[in-house]
């Protein structure tokens, strides 16, 4: 990879890992730990995500379990879950939450894909805007002289292959996610 494109590419690639945590956090009808991980919960003063307060496994396909490690907070835990806008109903058995997964409607199917299609335009809107910054920079350094409207073109042209690429891989991951979402 050329050297100038180092920068914008590690920006793009945060981009990139947000949208897959954010993806991945849609559920489809199936148990997955990814769904709840990064659920927020207020725990010894400050937001910490699920994965760290507790072990969250998927035991069965329809099931997912979460173990708290410090029972103290297993409270704000539940809360936590519930607030989450997932649809799900976590049950208390000491230390252990259980978060039957209900199967999904055909009307939250629809509102999970809109959210997809909602989180890709964020997404795409964040790389655009990378591309944007990097071309305002180097427009500035091209007028300042440190270097010709050659290497100018040349560095927004690769850029611009980038970007491509980078949406083109955010429309694939959403038309897989879409499948998933809309298997029964």
């Amino acid at each position: 990879m050329d050297p100038v494109l180092t920068e914008p590419n590690q920006k793009i690639e945060a981009a990139m890992h947000h949208f897959k945590v954010e993806i991945a956090g849609i559920r489809a009808g199936r148990a997955n730990p990814a769904l709840i991980e990064n659920i927020s919960v207020e725990a010894y003063g400050s937001k910490m995500r699920l994965s760290e307060v507790g072990n969250i496994s998927a035991p069965q396909p329809t099931l997912l379990t979460v173990q708290v490690w410090d029972v103290s907070i297993l409270d704000k835990v539940i809360k936590s879950i519930q607030e989450s806008n997932l649809g799900l109903n976590p049950s208390n058995e000491g230390n252990l939450i259980r978060l039957p997964i209900p199967p999904l409607s055909a009307e939250r199917r629809e509102e999970f894909i809109k959210l997809l299609h909602q989180k890709k335009e964020e997404t795409n809107v964040s790389i655009r805007q990378i591309r944007h910054d990097f071309r305002n920079v180097w427009k500035k350094a091209q007028e300042e002289g440190q270097f010709g409207e050659d290497e100018f073109f040349r560095r927004e042209k690769i850029l611009q292959e980038l970007v491509d690429k980078k949406v083109a891989e955010v429309e694939q991951l959403g038309k897989l996610k879409e499948e998933e979402l809309t298997q029964i």
